[in-house]
């Protein structure tokens, strides 16, 4: 069959990847109705609909799921070839993407990460900031936004990670004659506690502890300060994954139990529309993905 027109076929992918006409639009930098218009094309020059349309939402249609991957995969071998001869033809010219990150992953995991970016990609420079709201965090005029937040089924939120959270201590700690050997033993330690005492006490209760008291303690209204209390012998913390990777690897922490319990907040990447085809939002998108997924090995996450 003849090949419809290109920019019906970009519309389309745009929209199934997205699950929007709107930010399609913003991305393509046309109007929701233009980009209805080229899928409408596209659905009479294949003579099937792509999309299930409801109120305010789309859907694609079990046939079109598929046409869209395959399209979204051309498309990024497109944009692979455009990189690699756009980047010998700049040089060394600078680009830059601007990034607002939750300050937990940033401080705890990203920041010794950094430097690994740089030596790959030494010509795109970055501009971060950071938040630490947990649902509605971060500056929405960024290129990516990692966010620790509760997953919603929104479409504008890329998963990264999910999160566990166990008890953590310095060596130092689990040495001494009272140090925690059981679950139980906790209510004789000195507890650290990140913004509220909650957590502690929702972890003692899915231990079958809930008569225990987990309420003493400090609290610190800067997860990295309550880790860092840890890593000082100062007590045991309440720590996640992404929070105590590398002092788990360097040996500033340990874990006295090997229980895991999930929790329903995650850390997901948002994208500001319209920017997907930038370079360096790209690349640095890409090297955070490979990191996360070295993390998740490292941690035995699925």
């Amino acid at each position: 069959m003849k090949l419809p027109s290109l920019n019906a076929i970009r519309a389309f992918e745009a929209a199934a990847r997205l699950r929007s006409f709107k930010e399609a639009a913003d991305e393509l930098r046309l109007t929701p109705s233009a980009v209805s218009r080229h899928i409408r094309l596209l659905e009479q020059a294949l003579g099937l609909d792509l999309f299930e349309r409801g109120f305010r939402q789309v859907a694609l249609t079990p046939k079109a799921t598929h046409y869209a991957r395959r399209l979204s995969a051309a498309f990024r071998e497109i944009e692979n070839a455009t990189e690699e001869t756009g980047e010998q033809a700049i040089g060394r010219k600078a680009r830059r993407a601007s990034l607002s990150i939750n300050a937990t992953f940033m401080n705890l995991w990203l920041a010794d990460r950094l430097p690994r970016f740089r030596d790959r990609h030494p010509n795109c420079e970055l501009d971060i900031s950071i938040h630490d709201d947990e649902n509605r965090g971060g500056n929405p005029s960024a290129d990516l936004l990692v966010l620790f937040t509760v997953e919603t089924g929104d479409p504008s939120l890329l998963p990264l990670v999910s999160l566990v959270i166990f008890p953590v201590c310095s060596p130092a700690f689990l040495d001494k004659t009272n140090a925690p050997r059981k679950p139980a033993d906790l209510a004789s330690c000195r507890l650290l506690h990140e913004n509220t005492t909650v957590w502690w006490e929702e972890w003692f209760e899915k231990e079958g502890l809930a008569g225990l008291d987990a309420k003493p303690g400090p609290i610190f209204h800067d997860p990295a300060l309550a880790v860092r209390e840890a890593v000082n012998g100062g007590g045991v913390a309440l720590a996640d994954n992404i929070m105590v990777e590398d002092l788990l690897a360097s040996g500033q922490l340990v874990a006295p139990f090997t229980i895991r319990h999930a929790i329903p907040q995650s850390y997901c990447l948002r994208q500001k529309p319209g920017n997907r085809n930038s370079i360096s939002v790209r690349l640095f998108r890409d090297w955070l993905l490979s990191e996360i997924a070295s993390h998740k090995q490292v941690m035995r996450l699925a």
